[in-house]
């Protein structure tokens, strides 16, 4: 099973595996924008718009 990348807003040069962003970054303080993610807030209203 592939991993799943995301194209990171703050650094768009690079594309980061979802597992990363959610458990290292976000969890940890490694970055502190992580934890207020678009990608992971445009995630959650899309639900809602289906």
């Amino acid at each position: 099973m592939p991993k799943k990348m995301i194209k990171c807003p703050r650094d768009t040069q690079v594309m980061y595996s979802r597992d990363v962003c959610e458990n290292t970054f976000r969890k940890g303080n490694i970055r502190i924008w992580c934890k207020t993610c678009e990608v992971f807030q445009e995630e959650k209203r899309e639900p809602e718009q289906r």
